[in-house]
């Protein structure tokens, strides 16, 4: 198939890598390759009882050539005019000076700290606390855009692994982000200082900002440790926005993508972000990505947040979704993982004991498969009954996984309150339904009460897809028109408006969206009484919140 008008949108997920080939004629996504990272689903490198999770860069290259092997055998090779490449963040690697992972480089092989750093790693949450005093201690402050630093985040994750591993003092020249290892890698570039930086993790986790002076000044990186101003120095600035072209394919990686070396390779973003673009956000428009977590994303300038403290609410980055805005990012640190947990705690008695005395009957993959089936069936069961109930009393909060927005504290914790012998299953369901809207709503409010102003909200990511009544829900709570969007690997279609953008297809991401994106057609709309039943919920969400706070 000719190349001329087909560009792919790459997005790394935490599971796996995905691959979506755009036809620009049509258009539509026309091929959807998915390869899962083989190390990573085997638990090797994580330890979660320590919050530790690592993933081997051979997961990614692997992944990435296995899947651009089928887009070949399906469309025929030299298939893909430009890709762009997105992923998880912050996940960043350590380097030697040419911008190789340690851990790809003999005797590092098997050692965590040379791998990437998940997002989810939050080993680093005393360093995190760290970054926070001594950045507000010093003028500029750095955390003026970002609130309270994360252990999810980039300097946090040095400033431990330095502290912690001498093999990483020894031996790291640098980090990068998963989302600039890639698109360096393939177009060629074989000097870490070289490397080009997406202005969204830039912005968002390494906290560049032209306003306060482009990168945090190397005295105040020195203060923290030597390391991270070593960091600093191997980082070219200022970053690059997505659909930057970076380059064309080296001739290596021409032939394992089975590519042609004119591919253009473009600049990305963090994969949330990509999502945003892909939904179709513009001024005005929340884009609420719902999965296990969530990431709430719009677009903003300095005039509309002059004179709000927004630390508390979210955090903004330079050009981190569109190019000529502010990018803003909130969330919360579950969603869907309220309901895996409620899912594990209910299902305890039947891998535990139904298993032993059903092996004792039936092939073991008779009973894997009877167990996955009920294991299955469980939330849209609860869902069902829930639809059909009102609040009982009960009281959740939604901090199973500490909290990012309001007020970030990785120490928080999640509670019920309000517990009655007369409480059962779908009850305790609808009471987590209820946190998770309520935490939304706690962002919703804080963001339109530091100017933002929202005129539809977009709602995005397999839960939404799957679940009328957490949409529904959402509509109440927030008290607006909600859409869903249809486009299951958002993440990627963003990626390939970015590749568009770059291939010279449209001059700008906004005019890729108005040829690529769905148009906006509210889905739920909120409802008097479910609006009323919020109010009361998220009334006693708060008191319950001020209790148990525990920044």
């Amino acid at each position: 198939m000719a190349q001329a008008n087909l560009v792919a949108g790459v997005d790394f997920g935490t599971d796996s890598a995905r691959v979506c080939v755009w036809d620009l004629d049509v258009p539509a996504c026309i091929l959807t390759v998915t390869r899962p990272f083989k190390r990573w689903a085997a638990g090797a490198y994580c330890v979660p009882e320590r919050h530790q999770f690592r993933q081997h860069p051979l997961d990614h290259l692997e992944a990435l050539e296995e899947a651009f092997l089928e887009v070949a055998r399906v469309l025929g090779e030299a298939s893909v005019a430009a890709l762009a490449i997105d992923a998880t963040g912050s996940t960043p690697a350590p380097t030697d000076q040419h911008g190789v992972p340690l851990a790809l480089l003999p005797g590092h092989e098997d050692d965590p700290d040379c791998m990437f750093w998940l997002w989810k790693d939050h080993t680093a949450s005393d360093a995190a606390d760290r970054v926070t005093r001594v950045l507000s201690a010093h003028d500029p402050d750095f955390t003026t855009y970002q609130g309270r630093y994360s252990s999810e985040w980039w300097w946090a994750k040095i400033l431990h692994a330095a502290t912690h591993s001498p093999t990483i003092r020894r031996h790291a020249a640098s980090w990068v982000e998963h989302s600039d290892w890639l698109p360096n890698l393939l177009t060629g570039v074989d000097d870490v200082s070289q490397f080009s930086r997406n202005a969204c993790a830039a912005g968002h986790k390494a906290l560049f900002n032209r306003r306060l002076g482009g990168m945090i000044p190397e005295a105040i990186l020195e203060e923290l440790d030597p390391h991270l101003a070593r960091v600093a120095r191997s980082f070219r600035t200022p970053p690059d926005p997505a659909g930057t072209p970076l380059g064309t394919l080296t001739g290596e990686w021409a032939g394992r993508l089975r590519l042609s070396p004119s591919t253009v390779v473009v600049v990305g973003s963090l994969d949330a972000h990509a999502g945003a673009v892909g939904a179709g956000i513009v001024p005005g428009t929340l884009v609420k990505v719902v999965g296990t977590s969530t990431v709430d994303m719009f677009l903003t300038d300095y005039p509309t947040i002059e004179g709000h403290d927004i630390r508390a609410m979210c955090g903004v980055a330079e050009d981190s979704i569109v190019p000529g805005f502010l990018g803003g990012e909130a969330g919360q640190a579950a969603f869907g993982d309220l309901f895996a947990w409620y899912t594990r705690i209910l299902t305890w008695p039947w891998e535990a004991v139904l298993r032993d005395q059903l092996e004792a009957l039936l092939p073991p993959e008779v009973v894997d498969r009877a167990l996955a089936a009920g294991r299955d069936a469980l939330l849209p069961a609860l869902e069902r009954a829930a639809s059909e109930r009102r609040p009982t009393g009960i009281v959740a909060l939604d901090w199973i996984n500490g909290r990012r927005y309001p007020d970030l504290d990785d120490h928080a914790s999640a509670a019920l309150l309000n517990l009655r012998i007369g409480h059962d299953a779908v009850d305790l369901y609808r009471a987590l339904l209820h946190a998770a809207v309520a935490g939304s709503r706690a962002i919703f409010a804080g963001l339109s009460g530091a100017g933002a102003v929202f005129e539809r909200v977009i709602l995005v990511g397999g839960v939404v897809r799957n679940s009328r009544l957490v949409c529904q829900a959402l509509a109440d709570g927030l008290g607006t028109e909600v859409m869903v969007s249809k486009v299951e690997e958002v993440c990627a279609a963003g990626s390939a408006i970015y590749a568009a953008v770059g291939h010279g297809a449209y001059a700008s991401i906004p005019e890729a969206q108005r040829a690529l994106c769905e148009p906006y057609a509210a889905d739920f709309t909120p409802t008097p009484a479910g609006m009323a039943d919020f109010d009361v919920v998220y009334a006693k969400y708060l008191t319950a919140a001020g209790g148990f706070d525990q920044s």
